[in-house]
């Protein structure tokens, strides 16, 4: 079997670094000298409500009582005003802000006002006792909630909100959000229970009961309210709301009952998921609107909209009481955000060297892309909640948050991101199959075209060098020593996840040079192998050894078995496939491995005048087709399923036609003709046979792996098809040894050898 992939589970959002004059819809990451200020603010909170309730240790009526959280509230409340970058949620925090110091804070304390009551509780300041069943201002807030939803109070003018808002705003990227973090949610309604029995025990006389029910009530709330300031960097900053927050209850059935809502035109979503992971409620916003049109678990909405602005394509918003008299009105990102008809920012795609240019040569033939255009690329990225890209990557590459490096021109930073994943970057950007992996997993793609990814990686490890990045040797050595057999993407990726964790690595390969198919198979003008002989140096500079030009036989393995902790086998699948084709031993047709590696090695022979037909649909059969062109070839493709079927990547088959490579589709290959050189192939088509006139035919294929022989002495098991048998971490049937990529896979994507190297890699480190 093969090795699983290094992600087990969807890949969701990671909130990135952020400075703390900088901040948006999406959680970040703040340094820890921000969060211990706001702990710091959390617990002089705490102590001054303590200081008032029990303790009395102090008589001040500013900074150690019920007024010093509001004091809190503003000291950060124009923090977070200033450093807010999305224009709506700035506004609602100058009104939260506002409304908190001003009709919680400054007027009870400076103008103490006193209202009537509906039950036995009476003489409390009015806006100090605003929860407290039976206020005629409690009253009108539950109108106000039933017209415009729990909005109107907890998204403007709570002062829980306010300080979770405020002081609690670096925790956001703490948000439990998992199905039975959003089931638990149930547990406020213990306390709304409880909050319903004393407004009704209010109502009557007060005696010892009902004095107990209502003074432990408020202890609860008190203790549960101040006390979920200290678990934030646990749960969020939402913790009470979500769970606790009897007041939240109530005003969440009237969200139901009233005319408040979240609708989504289910059409306009391109399922980015910003909106859940914007939602610090942990409401599952986009799986509720996909599956009815309309956010569902409404009772635990607080009406910050963070769900509706993060929306890139106004597929949310929300409906309450104007909407009765405005139909058409319809409060999206573009409305509240007060924004213009967006204008479309198009996919750009890297050029390539004119066709007639390009053949003279060997050179690469993609050119990048100018520093403007690649930034204004990574500026397109929608930051998903759920990354496409990230998930259809087989190393779960960072690309959301080196895009976001490479936006900002941050090479070094970006260099770093890539190399946490990828060994071999600059190599992915250029024959990754972008539009079946990230590119084609883009949401952006939904709209007007996937961000290009590929040419981003391709630039940015390019850049990360020029402006200093290099890998770092292990602060390290743990004593542990690994051989890697094979130099090819699996064994690379293997032998730098091991050098990272500090074991002594030494690579072996039979050739003189490193790469593997990556060297032999793949032209330069696809992948210029100096990239190659920079990435060795690099290993090297890290600590990784190379032994080249020695090939590995059973006697060899036995000895480093001995003087290794664990071997790893990259041998990959280099055996061409046949097809039992007649005629395929004539002189003149050739296994496309065999005839790249000779072109690849520099023996370029002129094929002038010559008729060359590759026999293949896939990337490889490009790869020959455009070569031959090069050499001065007439070259035909024949491929047996029609064009919509062919393997090749879109990119390549163009890169082959425009060069003038042409193409015959349905053509089922059914003997080569010839005495002892090959002349033609005959093939079947849907109108009969035909035959295809040829000097020269090139069979692409595919290939098989080729375990050696010297496997079976070791036991270690294959497949039928030759195939290593591994285990999920990569370990073959010896328990010292490894396999990954080709070999256990098939032939692969370099790719996918990479994460089967990496799979490998920590299976040998949780081996020790």
């Amino acid at each position: 079997m093969s090795p699983t992939s290094p992600q087990q589970s969807l890949l969701a959002y990671s909130a990135r670094p952020n400075a703390a004059a900088y901040q948006d819809t999406l959680p970040g990451r703040y340094r820890w000298w921000v969060m211990a200020l706001s702990m710091a603010a959390f617990t002089l909170a705490f102590v001054g409500w303590l200081n008032e309730s029990w303790l009395y240790l102090f008589e001040s009526p500013i900074w150690l009582n019920r007024y010093t959280e509001y004091a809190i509230i503003l000291a950060f409340g124009l923090w977070r005003i200033r450093a807010e970058k999305n224009p709506y949620t700035r506004k609602r925090l100058i009104i939260l802000v506002t409304v908190v110091t001003g009709f919680w804070w400054l007027i009870p304390w400076l103008m103490p006002m006193f209202e009537s009551y509906a039950g036995y509780v009476w003489s409390q300041p009015v806006f100090p006792a605003l929860h407290t069943p039976g206020t005629l201002t409690f009253f009108l807030t539950l109108v106000l909630v039933f017209l415009f939803g729990r909005r109107i109070i907890c998204g403007f003018g709570c002062p829980c909100v306010g300080v979770r808002e405020t002081v609690g705003f670096p925790f956001r990227r703490f948000t439990l959000r998992s199905d039975w973090a959003w089931r638990l949610r149930h547990s406020k309604w213990f306390f709304f229970i409880w909050y319903v029995g004393v407004m009704v025990a209010t109502q009557f006389p007060p005696n010892a009961w009902t004095a107990t029910l209502v003074g432990m009530f408020a202890m609860v709330v008190g203790l549960t309210y101040f006390g979920t300031f200290f678990i934030t960097p646990i749960t969020g900053n939402r913790f009470y709301c979500r769970y606790l927050c009897p007041f939240g209850a109530t005003f969440g059935l009237l969200n139901h009952a009233g005319f408040y809502g979240i609708e989504m035109e289910t059409e306009k979503c391109i399922d980015c998921q910003r909106c859940e992971q914007a939602c610090d409620m942990g409401i599952p916003v986009w799986r509720q609107g996909k599956a009815s049109g309309e956010v569902t678990g409404i009772e635990d909405c607080m009406g910050c909209a963070r769900c509706v602005i993060s929306c890139p394509t106004d597929a949310l918003a929300i409906h309450d009481v104007r909407n009765l008299f405005r139909p058409a009105l319809r409060q999206d990102a573009s409305h509240l955000l007060k924004r213009k008809s967006q204008t479309s920012i198009p996919r750009t795609e890297p050029s390539h060297r004119p066709a007639s240019v390009r053949l003279n040569d060997w050179s690469e033939a993609e050119e990048p892309l100018s520093l403007k255009a690649l930034q204004l690329q990574a500026e397109r990225c929608l930051d998903c909640g759920v990354p496409g890209c990230r998930n259809a990557c087989p190393l779960g590459n960072f690309i959301p948050d080196w895009l976001a490096a490479a936006a900002h021109e941050d090479w070094k930073a970006a260099g770093d991101l890539a190399h946490v994943t990828s060994p071999l970057p600059e190599v992915c950007g250029r024959i990754c199959p972008q539009h079946r992996l990230c590119e084609g997993a883009c949401t952006r793609g939904k709209m007007e075209g996937a961000v290009t990814i590929g040419a981003v990686e391709r630039t940015l490890a390019e850049r990360a060098l020029d402006a200093g990045w290099r890998p770092l040797k292990p602060a390290q050595r743990t004593g542990h020593k690994v051989a890697i057999i094979g130099a090819g993407p699996a064994g690379l990726s293997c032998a730098e996840r091991l050098n990272r964790a500090g074991v002594e690595v030494t690579i072996f390969d039979r050739s003189e040079k490193i790469g593997g198919l990556l060297q032999t198979g793949v032209p330069s003008f696809k992948l210029d192998k100096t990239l190659l002989v920079r990435r060795q140096t690099l290993l090297e500079q890290a600590g990784i050894h190379f032994t080249l030009g020695i090939a590995v036989d059973g006697v060899m393995l036995t000895r480093l078995l001995a003087e290794n902790d664990a071997i790893f086998l990259g041998l990959g699948a280099q055996k061409s496939r046949s097809i039992a084709l007649p005629g395929e031993t004539l002189s003149g047709v050739e296994q496309a491995l065999g005839w790249l590696d000779r072109i690849n090695a520099g023996e370029r022979e002129s094929l002038a005048g010559q008729r060359v037909l590759v026999i293949g649909g896939g990337d490889t059969a490009m790869d020959c087709a455009r070569s031959a062109l090069r050499l001065g070839a007439e070259v035909s493709v024949a491929y047996r399923g029609p064009e919509e079927c062919l393997r090749a990547s879109p990119k390549e088959a163009t890169l082959a036609s425009e060069e003038g490579a042409r193409f015959l589709f349905q053509h089922i290959p059914l003997e080569c003709k010839g005495a002892i050189k090959v002349h033609g192939m005959r093939f079947g088509t849907s109108e009969g046979t035909a035959v295809v006139d040829a000097d020269s035919v090139i069979l692409a294929l595919g290939q098989l792996a080729d375990p050696p022989a010297w496997l079976g002495g070791f036991g270690i098991l294959t497949e039928p098809d030759g195939r290593i048998c591994v285990d999920a971490q990569g370990r073959t049937t010896h328990s010292r040894i490894w396999a990954g990529g080709d070999n256990t896979l098939g032939p692969n994507l370099a790719v996918n050898a990479m994460a089967a190297g990496l799979t490998a890699a920590e299976g040998i480190l949780g081996s020790r």
